[in-house]
C-alpha cells in the first residue's frame, strides 16, 4: 500500500516559485516577489525572510520539488521548480509571515490556548529528559562495555520515547501554528 508523503508548503512561496515557469530564481529574487505580495512590505524584516525562503528552498531541493539551475551551488545559486515528484502530496502551510487569521484568534479562549502552551511546555520537558537519558546510557555504555547487555534495551527503548516525544512535541507545534500562534 503506496501512501503519499504530506509536504507542507507556504501557499505565497508556491504560487512565486511556479510563476516563472521553467525560469530560474534565486533566494533573493523570491524574498522580493515575497515581501512584495505582503500587505505591508515595510513592516517585514527582510533578512528574516531571505532566511525562511533559504530553509525552504533546502527542504524543497531535498524532497525534489526543486531542482538547482545547471548545478549551480553556493551564494546566488538559482533554482528551478519540478512539480511534486510521484508520491508527495503538497499541503498548505501558514505563511509565518501573515498575519494571524482573526476568526481563529477569536474562535480560541485563553483557556484553550493556555492549555496548548502548557502541553508544548510539558512536551519540551519529556523530550529533553528522554534525550538527557539515551545520552546517559551511552555515555555508560561507552564507560563500562561489559554491561552491554544490561544498558542496550533501556538506551533503546529511551531513543524510542524521544522519538514518541519529539512526535507530540511537533503535533502541538503544528496545532499553535495553524492557530497562528508561535510555539
Amino acid at each position: 500500500m503506496n501512501e503519499m508523503k504530506q509536504v507542507r508548503v507556504d501557499p505565497i512561496l508556491l504560487s512565486l516559485m511556479k510563476e516563472p515557469a521553467n525560469n530560474p530564481f534565486s533566494t533573493t529574487s523570491l524574498r522580493d516577489l515575497y515581501v512584495s505580495q505582503s500587505s505591508d512590505p515595510n513592516q517585514l524584516d527582510r533578512n528574516s525572510i531571505r532566511k525562511y525562503i533559504d530553509k525552504e528552498l533546502r527542504r524543497l531541493l531535498k524532497i525534489g520539488l526543486l531542482e538547482r539551475y545547471n548545478g549551480e551551488t553556493g551564494r546566488g545559486c538559482k533554482f528551478i521548480y519540478r512539480g511534486a515528484p510521484s508520491g508527495i502530496a503538497l499541503k498548505i502551510k501558514r505563511s509565518p509571515f501573515a498575519k494571524p487569521k482573526q476568526e481563529n484568534a477569536s474562535s480560541m479562549d485563553s483557556a484553550t490556548l493556555k492549555g496548548l502552551q502548557e502541553e508544548l511546555s510539558k512536551r519540551k520537558v519529556e523530550l529533553m529528559t528522554s534525550i538527557g537519558e539515551a545520552e546517559e546510557y551511552q555515555r555508560l555504555l561507552k564507560k563500562y562495555p561489559a554491561l552491554q547487555k544490561t544498558i542496550r534495551t533501556q538506551y533503546l527503548e529511551s531513543r524510542d520515547r524521544s522519538t514518541k516525544a519529539l512526535g507530540q512535541l511537533r503535533a502541538v507545534e503544528t496545532v499553535l501554528a495553524d492557530l497562528g500562534h508561535n510555539a
